[in-house]
């Protein structure tokens, strides 16, 4: 920021910087918004089992991970740090409060978009003889559970993150929702597929 003879911030520095700050949390905003396309991308990539009595077990593969999954990943992990704000005093100072309220609702918005790429995803039952195969649904509501994990641990994380602004540093607000959103989303495929989808297929015990 511009400084006078003083050491003092200017006026001109500190429009200039809100109004950039503003326009980088409108960037992110707008990209939150639209952040059900990228969550629908990654859920699609995850095979998964048809729990309905009219699917009979089928395991639909998932796209897997290819380009379109890794650019919607790092979409997604760039908006978690667009709306973080901008740091106050350099990269090692606290973030601002309109960044942390910002964080908060980015953070709601992760977890709503999880759960509306969970419900598209697992819209199994379509007449109304359609029914479950096995008494329990299953593995509707652990593949559900699953599903969510994502969202909703990166949404804590942000919100958790937003409630230390006075605490933390800048830096680590914003690189940490980000890190742990790439990191689920990795274990998340690998335990899936190795480990969950054999429990998917196999009759409920």
């Amino acid at each position: 920021m511009t400084t006078d003879v003083n050491g003092t911030t200017t006026p001109t520095a500190t429009r200039a910087r809100r109004w950039s700050e503003a326009a980088l949390l409108l960037l992110g905003a707008i990209g939150l918004v639209v952040l059900v396309y990228p969550t629908f991308v990654l859920m699609e990539a995850l095979p998964r089992v048809d729990p309905s009595h009219l699917g009979h077990g089928v395991t639909y593969s998932g796209s897997g991970i290819d380009h379109r999954w890794i650019a919607q990943a790092l979409l997604s992990a760039l908006l978690l740090m667009l709306v973080t704000g901008l740091p106050i005093g350099g990269l090692a100072g606290r973030g601002s409060l309109p960044g942390a309220v910002a964080q908060v609702i980015g953070g709601l918005a992760v977890a709503f978009w999880a759960v509306v790429g969970t419900a598209l995803t697992s819209a199994y039952f379509w007449g109304p003889d359609d029914r479950c195969t096995y008494a329990s649904c299953s593995p509707l509501h652990q593949q559900i559970a699953a599903n969510l994990a994502l969202g909703v641990l990166t949404a804590i994380v942000m919100i958790v993150m937003a409630l230390l602004v006075n605490r933390l540093a800048w830096w680590i607000r914003t690189l940490v929702p980000a890190a742990v959103w790439v990191a689920v989303l990795v274990v998340q495929h690998a335990v899936w597929t190795r480990y969950l989808l054999p429990l998917f297929q196999a009759p409920p015990t």
